[in-house]
């Protein structure tokens, strides 16, 4: 007998190989699908000619298919193969995304319907434009009423000092006031939670959706007071990059796209009035 590997031993050699590069760089879910992709199309893939096939079949008649493309640069890596993947003659249409941002006034509605710590908690990431977790994880020595400011480690470990306004001041230092509130952390709500955003993200979306609106996270406060500079007080772009701490000015661009709401109320309001 000779001592080469049968076919079905090969490729069963194959597969084992593939597993394991898989399992050092992938999620199990894209592991599951990543490996039914190498049964069904190995057979396919033994040359370059079969290679440019499956990009066509499966990659381009699919709208370049983003699991087919995922799957075919893995099997090359793994096997360290020779082939290559045939760039697409058509260019994509740039997909711009339509931000539907709150307005001041919904963001209001917010602060009036909402129970005491959430309302007090909106208005915190409207005004000061933290994110979830500089906010949430604010430790107390950080958080001045008399100065309306709160300070900290924000994204990519830079420093932040944030104002607020007066009205704000008043209701968090009635707020720090209670013993409870009295912690290192005092918007840590309770002592058993494991994950004091995400807890507050869930209070936070079930009292907007009893309000009738859905989907409300933290960050879409941050998001309503860019758009609420732009629009309704005139900011220039670097003045919201500054207040919104962006590193590139593009990240801040979002603002600077009117929605067609906004333009037919700017009509209504100036034209045809």
């Amino acid at each position: 007998m000779g001592l080469g590997l049968s076919w079905g031993e090969k490729r069963m050699g194959d597969l084992d190989k593939f597993k394991e590069y898989l399992e050092l760089r992938y999620s199990p879910s894209t592991i599951r699908q990543y490996l039914w992709a190498y049964k069904s199309f190995n057979q396919d893939l033994t040359s370059q000619e079969g290679v440019d096939r499956f990009v066509i079949d499966k990659m381009r008649k699919r709208g370049n298919n983003p699991f087919y493309g995922g799957f075919l640069k893995a099997y090359i890596d793994c096997f360290n193969l020779s082939f290559h993947i045939q760039p697409s003659k058509k260019k994509l249409k740039k997909v711009i995304r339509e931000y539907k941002f709150l307005t001041k006034r919904q963001v209001d509605q917010i602060i009036a319907g909402t129970t005491p710590y959430i309302s007090l908690m909106v208005r915190l990431f409207f005004e000061t434009g933290l994110r979830l977790r500089e906010l949430i994880d604010a430790e107390w020595l950080n958080i001045s009423p008399i100065d309306r400011s709160i300070t900290g480690i924000g994204k990519n470990n830079v420093p932040f000092n944030v104002k607020y306004s007066y009205e704000t001041s008043v209701l968090l230092e009635k707020y720090l006031d209670i013993e409870a509130n009295r912690k290192d952390y005092p918007f840590h709500r309770k002592k058993n939670i494991v994950d004091h955003a995400d807890s507050f993200h869930y209070y936070l979306k079930k009292e907007c959706l009893a309000l009738g609106f859905p989907g409300v996270h933290a960050h879409r406060f941050r998001h309503a007071l860019g758009h609420h500079l732009r629009a309704d007080k005139g900011f220039d772009l670097k003045q919201i990059q500054k207040k919104l701490r962006h590193s590139k000015l593009e990240t801040t661009s979002i603002y600077t796209e009117a929605t067609q709401k906004e333009v037919d109320d700017k009509i209504d309001k100036e034209v045809f009035e």
